[in-house]
């Protein structure tokens, strides 16, 4: 006698979109930015932080260090096969990098 019984979606399945992956990539970068702050500037005012990021000459170099988080997760999610979230990641990654090349060669 066979079952028809489906075995369970885990919760990693469920998540294993491209629109999940596109804002996890979108938010780890913000978290970063935070993290990196308190790490490297934490002697300086958060105002003070934000504006000196505000700057075009740094703004690139900000960027790269803030995106870099994503690439651990990407692989992470590419051992678990979980293809779709790795696009997500990919494509928001993405569009970090272009806005640091358009700040740092077209501005």
């Amino acid at each position: 006698m066979q079952s028809n019984s489906t075995s369970p979606i885990s919760w990693l399945d469920k998540l294993d979109t491209t629109l999940y992956g596109f804002i996890l990539g979108m938010v780890l970068p913000m978290i970063m930015f935070v993290i990196y702050r308190e790490i490297k500037f934490s002697y300086l005012p958060w105002d003070q932080y934000v504006a000196s990021v505000k700057d075009l000459s740094v703004l690139p170099s900000f960027i790269k260090v803030c995106v870099f988080i994503n690439l651990p997760f990407f692989f992470l999610f590419n051992l678990l096969k979980k293809f779709s979230l790795c696009m997500g990641i990919f494509v928001a990654s993405l569009l970090y990098i272009i806005a640091m090349f358009s700040v740092k060669y077209l501005l």
